[in-house]
C-alpha cells in the first residue's frame, strides 16, 4: 500500500511539474510578457551600465580596430533596447536582430539619443538561430564584418546555441569576428555555483528573466563552433557600491544587487571566421 501511495505521489508531482513548465512557456511566448520584459529590461540596463562598462569598452575598442580592416556592417543579435549604442565606433552601420518585436520602438528611441553616431540599417525581428528570415529581408551569407552578442546565449538551449553559432558563421565575411560578452557559471562547487544551478534547473530564474540560465558554461560551445581561432577571458564584473549612487529607486537597487550576485562572472572575447 505504501508503494502505491508513493507511486501516486510521484505521478502527481510529475504532472504538476509538467503543467508548471507548460504554463511558463505559454506565458513567456505571449505578447504581454514580451512587452513587459522589454520595459523592465531597459531599467536593468540603466542600473547596471557601470558594472559592464569597463569590459564592454575593451571589447568594442577591438571591434573598432577590426572595422578598419573589414569595412562592412555589424550585426548585433539579441540587441534589446540598444544598450551597446554608446560603445560602437562613430559611423558604424548596424543591423539589429531581436526576436522580441516590442524592442524595436525602444531601440529607435535610444538611437535618437546617440544621433548619427550609429546608423541603424534595419531591424530584423527574428531569432539568432535563423537570421535568413525566409520570405522576408534577413541577413545574407558572408555579408557582415562582425556579429556582436552580449548576454544572449544564456537564454538559449544547447541546441539553440549551436544553431546560433552556425548562423553567426554563415553571415560573417571571411575573416569576420564574433564578439561575445556572456555571464557564466561561477567556480565549481562553491555556494554561488550550487545556487546558480538550483535557480536555473528549478526554472525559477528562466521564468523570471526571459529564459536566462545563470549556470551556463558557454565557452566550450564557442570553441567547438568551427571558428579559426577563439580569444577569451573570464573576469569578475565591477559591482562596487558607487554604481548605485545615481539610482533613487531602492527596490531597483536591491533587485539589481540580487541579480548581480548570480551573474557577475563574465566571459568576454571574440572568435574569428576562417578566411
Amino acid at each position: 500500500m505504501a508503494d502505491t501511495y508513493t507511486g501516486f505521489a510521484v505521478l502527481i508531482a510529475v504532472f504538476v511539474a509538467a503543467i508548471f513548465v507548460r504554463a511558463i512557456k505559454i506565458i513567456m511566448s505571449s505578447s504581454w510578457y514580451k512587452k513587459s520584459f522589454a520595459q523592465s529590461h531597459r531599467i536593468w540596463i540603466d542600473v547596471t551600465k557601470r558594472v559592464f562598462d569597463p569590459v564592454k569598452r575593451k571589447l568594442f575598442d577591438d571591434l573598432a580596430k577590426h572595422l578598419k580592416i573589414l569595412n562592412s556592417d555589424v550585426v548585433e543579435i539579441g540587441i534589446g533596447p540598444g544598450a551597446n549604442f554608446d560603445y560602437y565606433p562613430h559611423g558604424a552601420s548596424l543591423i539589429a536582430v531581436d526576436p522580441n518585436p516590442h524592442m524595436e520602438e525602444l531601440l529607435k528611441s535610444n538611437l535618437e539619443k546617440v544621433g548619427d553616431s550609429v546608423h541603424l540599417k534595419k531591424f530584423v525581428a527574428a531569432s539568432a538561430e535563423d537570421m535568413s528570415c525566409t520570405g522576408q529581408v534577413g541577413v545574407e551569407d558572408n555579408s557582415v564584418a562582425a556579429v556582436v552578442c552580449t548576454k544572449l546565449l544564456c537564454c538559449l538551449t544547447e541546441d539553440q546555441i549551436k544553431k546560433t553559432l552556425q548562423e553567426v558563421k554563415r553571415v560573417l565575411m571571411p575573416g569576420g569576428r564574433f564578439y561575445f560578452l556572456e555571464h557564466v557559471a561561477g567556480h565549481p562547487w562553491t555556494v554561488k555555483y550550487l545556487l546558480q544551478h538550483f535557480v536555473s534547473k528549478s526554472l525559477l530564474w528562466p521564468s523570471l528573466y526571459d529564459g536566462c540560465h545563470c549556470d551556463r558554461k558557454t565557452l566550450p560551445y564557442i570553441e567547438q563552433g568551427g571558428f579559426k581561432m577563439v580569444q577569451s577571458k573570464k573576469v569578475w564584473a565591477n559591482c562596487s557600491p558607487s554604481m548605485y549612487s545615481e539610482c533613487k529607486d531602492t527596490f531597483s537597487v536591491w533587485h539589481t544587487k540580487i541579480l548581480l550576485y548570480f551573474v557577475d562572472f563574465i566571459l568576454v572575447g571574440f572568435a574569428e571566421k576562417e578566411q
